[in-house]
């Protein structure tokens, strides 16, 4: 029990040591099983030697079983290069397939599987991804004030392009809050590696996930 109450208070600590704050939210609007459909926002903020990104993708899904859901997505985004104040539109399909598993009453492991058609402005059409993430989530039986679950994921994202793996995306602790009978929050702390020319080059996150169901 005292580790449990001591995870928010690990999270928060992340915050001194984060390079990037990536703020998200989900507003799922409209439900008739198996449909569902949601609007996705995003804020991924680094001032020192990233990019300033918005996202907003209206988003749908079907569930096909109890152990698979496929989902199609259409995002658009402004990035911006703090340095250079240079900004630009990303256009974006997406489509995904996205198997998962109970093991038991509790614990979940969810396997999402996303394709990305992107067009950079001013770019060739030629900036594909795939992206692929595993998550372990553990909902506790009984929540812990508002503490309902914690987590742990890790996200590979390949360029299709260059045919190289680009980008890795590990959560190694997370925690799901619920603020509301509508709403939960998740809190994580993310270590983000980048490959460029000369390697891999990481930087951590501090990253919060709201989501709404009306």
């Amino acid at each position: 029990m005292r580790l449990i109450l001591l995870i928010p208070l690990i999270l928060c600590g992340t915050v001194l040591r984060a390079d990037e704050w990536w703020a998200w939210a989900s507003m799922e609007f409209w439900r008739q099983p198996p449909w569902t459909a949601s609007v996705f926002l995003g804020n991924r903020l680094d001032t020192d030697d990233g990019a300033v990104v918005q996202i907003v993708s209206p988003r749908m899904k079907y569930l096909v079983a109890p152990w698979l859901d496929l989902g199609v997505g259409l995002s658009a985004l402004s990035i911006e290069n703090p340095a250079s104040h240079i900004r630009y539109f990303q256009g974006r399909p997406e489509l995904e397939i996205n198997p998962k598993h109970d093991f038991n009453r509790h614990l979940r492991l969810e396997w999402r599987n996303r394709m990305e058609w992107r067009w950079n402005e001013g770019e060739p059409f030629t900036t594909h991804r795939s992206r692929h993430r595993l998550q372990l989530a553990w909902t506790f039986p009984r929540p812990v004030g508002s503490l309902t679950r914690i987590f742990a994921s890790n996200e590979v994202l390949v360029d299709l392009h260059r045919h190289q793996w680009r980008e890795n995306r590990l959560v190694p602790l997370g925690a799901t809050f619920k603020i509301s009978a509508r709403a939960d929050l998740d809190l994580f702390y993310m270590l983000l590696s980048s490959r460029s020319g000369d390697g891999w080059h990481g930087e951590s996150v501090l990253g919060t996930y709201l989501r709404m169901h009306f």
